[in-house]
C-alpha cells in the first residue's frame, strides 16, 4: 500500500466511524489532500480491489472492510504514539478508581461503568484468583457465579445504527444472555496471554475474526490488569466493527495502566 492510499483508507476509516454512512470521493476529496476528484476514485478503485473497501451500492460511497480496520488497528498498535487521551477523560477515569474502595468486586464495576460511559460501548469484567502463581476463574470457588461477571453499556450499544434491525438486536442479545460461556472461550484464546512475556498488553478481534457465528459484526477488545487481593481483573469491550479504535485503545491501555500501578 502506497502512502497516498494509506492517508486515504485511514481518512475513509475515521469519515464512516462518526457518520455509519458509506463515504464518497467527494467527502475525501474535502479533506483537501492536493489531488484530483479523478485521483481519488482510482485509489480508492485499487483499495477495493485489494480487499479494504466495500461499495454496498454501485451508486453510492465505500466502507472499510475487516481487512481496513485490522490494518488500521495494527497501525495503531505499532505507533503508540499515535494513541492519545483527552485530559478530561484522564481526569473522569482517575475520580472512578480513586473513589473505590480496595475491593475487586467493587473496582471492577467501576472499571466496566466508567469505561462503558466513556466509549459507548458494552463492557464485561471478571475476576481471577492466583493461585501458586497461577490463576483460576474465580467462578469455580464462588457460590454466586454472576457475582464475578459485571455488564456496562449493552443499550448503547443497541443505539449504533448497525444493531437497529430486529434480527441483528436479537442475535446479539440472545448471545450476551450466555455471555458466561464466550467469557470462557476469551479467557482461554486470549486473556491468559496477555500481560505474559510472549503476549500483548491488549487482544483485538474484529468481525469476522470471531469464531461467534452471531457476532461477526462486532469487534472484541480484551486486557488485564491487577487486583488487590491476589486477584487479576479482565475486562472485553464490544462494539461494533466501526468503532473509533483510537480512543478505546487509549481508554483501555490508559485504565489497565493505572490500575497496574496500584495493584
Amino acid at each position: 500500500m502506497t502512502l497516498r492510499q494509506k492517508k486515504i483508507l485511514f481518512s475513509i476509516i475515521e469519515l464512516h466511524v462518526k457518520s455509519a454512512k458509506p463515504v464518497s470521493s467527494s467527502s475525501v476529496y474535502d479533506l483537501r489532500f492536493n489531488i484530483s476528484p479523478a485521483t481519488i476514485r482510482n485509489e480508492m478503485k485499487e483499495l477495493e480491489e485489494a480487499g479494504y473497501l466495500i461499495q454496498l451500492h454501485t451508486s453510492g460511497g465505500r466502507i472499510p472492510t475487516d481487512k481496513a480496520y485490522r490494518y488500521y488497528v495494527n497501525m495503531l498498535l505499532e505507533n503508540d504514539s499515535g494513541l492519545s487521551l483527552k485530559i478530561k477523560d484522564k481526569k473522569k477515569i482517575q475520580q472512578a478508581l480513586g473513589n473505590v474502595p480496595l475491593d475487586p468486586k467493587k473496582i471492577n464495576r467501576a472499571v466496566a461503568k466508567i469505561l462503558s460511559d466513556l466509549s459507548g460501548d458494552l463492557v464485561i469484567t471478571g475476576i481471577s484468583v492466583k493461585f501458586f502463581g497461577k490463576e483460576r476463574n474465580h467462578q469455580e470457588t464462588a457460590p454466586e457465579q454472576e457475582e464475578d461477571f459485571f455488564k456496562k453499556g449493552l443499550v448503547g450499544l443497541f443505539e449504533n445504527p448497525e444493531f437497529r434491525e430486529f434480527e441483528k438486536a436479537f442475535q446479539l442479545t440472545m448471545f450476551f444472555e450466555e455471555f458466561e460461556q464466550m467469557f470462557k472461550f476469551i479467557e482461554k484464546e486470549f486473556l491468559n496471554t496477555l500481560g505474559s512475556p510472549d503476549g500483548l498488553p491488549i487482544q483485538i478481534m474484529i468481525g469476522k475474526e470471531s469464531p461467534f457465528r452471531q457476532i461477526q459484526r462486532e469487534t472484541f477488545i480484551c486486557a488485564k490488569y491487577g487486583l488487590p487481593g491476589d486477584c487479576v481483573g479482565s475486562l472485553t469491550l464490544v462494539g461494533p466493527t466501526r468503532m473509533d479504535y483510537e480512543k478505546n485503545i487509549s481508554l483501555i491501555k490508559y485504565i489497565t495502566e493505572e490500575l497496574n500501578k496500584l495493584y
